[in-house]
């Protein structure tokens, strides 16, 4: 894939993600004397203990099985018009997708940790 496609699938796709993660309800209530630590446990489990974020992993799920749909169908393609390239590993693409929506779904919890604190 071209760099340029890569960042606007980067976008777009982390944009979703972003609005699957967040709560509808931006009521943040947490107890000013808890520690950061504590915060942050509660923020990880906020933003997963919704409806949307059922959304986020089937996102997820069904741009893994995308990745994997489409390297298949370019070496299926190359095999049957005698094309002699390298597809490249599908895993390397994967791998990518699922660190990407880890540091999203850390740097967001750390975001409302951060706001409960103040």
């Amino acid at each position: 894939m071209q760099f340029t496609a890569i960042v606007v699938f980067a976008i777009v796709w982390g944009g979703l993600m972003i609005y699957f993660l967040t709560p509808f309800h931006g009521k943040i209530e947490r107890n000013p004397n808890d520690p950061f630590t504590k915060a942050l446990q509660e923020s990880m489990t906020r933003l997963i203990l919704h409806k949307k974020a059922i959304l986020a992993f089937l996102l997820l799920l069904v741009t893994l099985m995308s990745i994997r749909s489409y390297f298949i169908s370019a070496e299926e393609y190359a095999r049957l018009h005698a094309i002699t390239r390298e597809s490249g590993n599908p895993a390397i693409y994967m791998v990518s997708v699922v660190l990407y929506a880890a540091l999203l779904y850390l740097l967001l919890a750390v975001r409302w940790a951060l706001k409960s604190a103040k």
